[in-house]
């Protein structure tokens, strides 16, 4: 017996899901990671379709279930790990080369990681461009990995990192006109030319950063790293976070902070915020601290350790001390971020923290007080973080059937270990972890509203769009709940395959990508973009 593909959770919340088939208020592209320059996953657009089902297959690869209400799918490779990002009528998808079905072929002839382009209107396959792996494989580009860094699209330019760690910049044009294939314009090999060492795991997955773009510059975390045990920094002295000319990949300046402290990797993507009218670059890195740096100069601004001074950090992952792999973003100009690790690295303690972007200096909770001990930090711009355990006054959430649990108090912390991020919208910040659990925080104070069981681990950017709050999980769930200060699930479709990248909604489309497909679902009165 197969399972519903669309759970409604009350009857009532039958009146949302029609008032989601309303056409659209306005249209806007997804030309970056996170949709905009404050990365906070927020559409614009209203008439979000929903009413839709994934294909689903049985044994022996017998069709279940028919796909319905999908607009167009898409496969352009064997694994995906970010969404894609749309800008002019074109669909930009990151993914590793499809295996040939000739399994005798070597690797070497058809393995790498490629970026593919799609019409909007009907995702045909207009443009694909495979990077082959660097040699040496393993340590700085593993095989069959994901290339897993969203592009920034801006006009006729799109930049991005591929598997090799070179940062590129195509000239679209060509392709937008209908006149000829994307030309390269400049790349620059970061391994080759600054001495980065990209740390393995991170590559077998293909997970990446992705850039940020402000006015003329570019800005790229480096995934500078420690080698195969999992200790050793082999290059302290490269940088972690680059500044480069947009036009030219000029470096303009570079920074190191994190050096020989570098936990296993890099790959939270920056934010470009104006604070106070001066623009800064705000990065998580691999030590567990949150900098802003002047866009400009490069020069630091302020920096804020994410970890408590007595927190611990353990080979695969059974201590409590961690770094930034979800991307910071903006709200109301507050900064809000989470803490985690790599997601092989399994459950444990995270924390959820929002800074205040205007002070300077170390702005962290606490200041070094001796070995593993910690004292108040006069300049603190922590408004608010995630404590370690649950606080006696958090709300009791009973889920489950017959035997009801406790859903907070059923593990020994409060706030899981994060790659998925969060999103704000109407004063509430929505945040998931890597074990299953959803939260609904009150973004000025941090009290907690609600929290829910997805029964399994999100990876992927979570999206605020129409009114509700969308998350897609490795079990190849994807949820919908109504925004606000109460648990509303509207309802739950089903895949058959790993989501691993997040869903986007640009220009009355929505984007469902898989481990190996990109779905678009778009209501059938708003018709093509």
């Amino acid at each position: 017996m197969t399972r519903s593909p669309i759970r409604i959770a009350r009857p009532w919340l039958a009146a949302a899901l029609a008032a989601s088939l309303a056409p659209a208020a306005r249209a806007a592209d997804w030309p970056q990671w996170g949709g905009g320059p404050t990365r906070n996953p927020v559409s614009p657009e209203t008439g979000l379709p929903l009413d839709f089902q994934f294909p689903r297959t049985g044994d022996k690869g017998k069709v279940v279930q028919p796909a319905r209400g999908i607009t167009w799918t898409a496969r352009v490779g064997d694994r995906m790990v970010v969404p894609p990002v749309v800008a002019d009528g074109l669909v930009w998808v990151c993914a590793s080369a499809a295996a040939p079905a000739d399994e005798t072929i070597p690797d070497k002839e058809w393995d790498g990681g490629v970026i593919a382009c799609l019409r909007e209107s009907d995702g045909k396959l207009l443009w694909t461009h495979r990077t082959p792996r660097r040699a040496g494989g393993g340590p700085v580009d593993f095989s069959r990995s994901a290339l897993g860094s969203a592009p920034l699209v801006e006009g006729d330019r799109l930049w991005y990192v591929n598997n090799r760690n070179e940062v590129v910049c195509l000239d679209v044009g060509p392709l937008k006109r209908g006149a000829g294939a994307p030309r390269e314009v400049w790349t620059l090999d970061t391994v080759k030319t600054l001495k980065v060492f990209p740390y393995l795991p991170v590559m077998q997955f293909g997970f990446a950063a992705s850039v940020a773009g402000y006015k003329d510059r570019l800005y790229v975390v480096t995934h500078n790293g420690v080698d195969e045990t999992h200790v050793n920094v082999p290059a302290p002295e490269a940088p972690s976070l680059i500044c480069l000319d947009k036009a030219t990949g000029r470096v303009v300046w570079t920074d190191n902070s994190p050096g020989k402290t570098i936990i296993e990797y890099q790959i939270s993507s920056p934010l470009v915020a104006e604070v106070n009218g001066r623009p800064q670059v705000i990065v998580g890195q691999g030590d567990g601290w949150l900098r802003a740096f002047d866009a400009a100069t490069g020069k630091l601004v302020w920096k804020c350790d994410l970890n408590a001074k007595d927190a611990v950090w353990e080979l695969a992952g059974s201590g409590d001390r961690n770094y930034v792999v979800a991307t910071p973003i903006l709200y109301e100009n507050r900064v809000y971020v989470a803490t985690g690790l790599q997601v092989e690295a399994g459950v444990g303690p995270g924390r959820l923290t929002c800074i205040d972007p205007t002070r300077t200096g170390d702005v962290s909770l606490e200041l070094d007080d001796g070995p593993w001990q910690g004292k108040p930090n006069p300049n603190s711009a922590v408004v608010w973080h995630t404590p370690k355990t649950v606080p006696a006054d958090a709300p009791r959430i009973e889920v489950g059937g017959k035997k009801k649990r406790d859903l907070l108090r059923s593990r020994d912390f409060y706030f899981g270990r994060s790659i998925a991020g969060c999103v704000a919208r109407d004063g509430l910040v929505y945040a998931a972890d890597v074990q299953s659990f959803l939260y609904c925080f009150d973004a000025r104070t941090g009290k907690l509203y609600w929290a829910d069981d997805l029964r399994a681990g999100v990876r992927g950017q979570l999206l605020w769009a129409d009114g509700k709050l969308l998350v897609t999980t490795e079990n190849g769930d994807l949820f919908a709940y109504a925004h606000g200060k109460q648990n509303r699930r509207l309802m739950n479709v089903e895949a058959d395959a790993w989501f691993i990248a997040g869903p986007v909604f640009a220009n009355g489309t929505l984007y469902l990508t898989t481990e190996t497909t990109v779905h678009a679902v778009r209501n059938p009165k708003r018709g093509g973009p």
